[in-house]
């Protein structure tokens, strides 16, 4: 509506807005004659609105103070301009390619083209002045993206999505991933401790088991001690622990490199 017929209509709506609700909803009476019904009340019309009737007559009074919205101006620029939007145009393509995991020469056989070294250029904006109108029409089919995500218009490149909310969960990703990390980071210091902690206790539990063989070969009078043979049998059982806790840990680290097969029950 332009201000011109905001202007003619102001006095009608303040005329509506001082009618009585009461006046709207009741009915005629069957006696009622031709007699003028006033379309105000007795009190004296003022600017403001009658407060029994819905606001929204108050908010269409109210905007008519309100200046009118101001033109949309461009910069006169226009070269500048296409040139940014081809590289927004050509950083998009080649992220939504990246999000189909797609290779530059398998989306440029899918496009129509020979050479993929076309598509390069147009992801590169090696060429600022025009990027095909039929490439952006054919990527948003095969990447399965909108238009306006490919034209920069928003960041959300899934199709129905409202906006904003893709963003949002790419934030919320993220703290996910680093708060993984720092989780990982924590587990990998405690692995570290506990593989120390094995290895030196796995080293303690051999030199004990050699000390004891030593002594019995200086004392050959030991192995008729009283308890002897419940030492040496303790030592020899706590090297087996020790050694078998040091196998474990070597094949748990084994198990850590990538590519690794899970063990089965695990």
């Amino acid at each position: 509506m332009t201000p011109d017929y905001r202007t003619r209509l102001n006095p009608v709506l303040r005329a509506i807005a001082q009618v009585p609700r009461a006046a709207w909803c009741s009915k005629p009476d069957a006696e009622t004659t031709d007699e003028e019904i006033p379309m105000t009340d007795d009190v004296a019309e003022t600017e403001a609105p009658n407060p029994v009737h819905s606001t929204w007559l108050a908010d269409v009074l109210l905007a008519e103070d309100c200046p009118p919205p101001a033109p949309v101006t461009f910069p006169s620029e226009p070269k500048r301009d296409q040139a940014a939007l081809v590289r927004t145009i050509g950083n998009r393509l080649r992220e939504a390619r990246e999000l189909c995991n797609l290779s530059q020469s398998e989306a440029a056989r899918h496009f129509g083209y020979a050479n993929p070294s076309k598509l390069s250029k147009v992801e590169l904006a090696t060429d600022t002045n025009s990027v095909p109108l039929w490439l952006i029409a054919r990527a948003a089919k095969l990447y399965e993206v909108s238009v306006d995500f490919l034209f920069g218009a928003t960041d959300d490149w899934e199709i129905g999505a409202v906006r904003g909310v893709q963003g949002f969960m790419l934030d919320a990703w993220e703290r996910a991933r680093q708060r993984d990390l720092a989780s990982l980071e924590l587990l990998h210091a405690e692995i570290a401790a506990v593989s120390t902690h094995v290895t030196a206790l796995a080293a303690s539990a051999c030199e004990v088991a050699e000390g004891l063989s030593t002594y019995r070969a200086r004392n050959p009078l030991f192995d008729e001690a009283p308890a002897s043979a419940m030492l040496a049998s303790r030592i020899e059982r706590h090297a087996e622990r020790a050694h078998a806790a040091e196998v474990a840990l070597k094949r748990f680290h084994q198990n850590l490199r990538p590519g690794a097969a899970i063990p089965k029950g695990a």
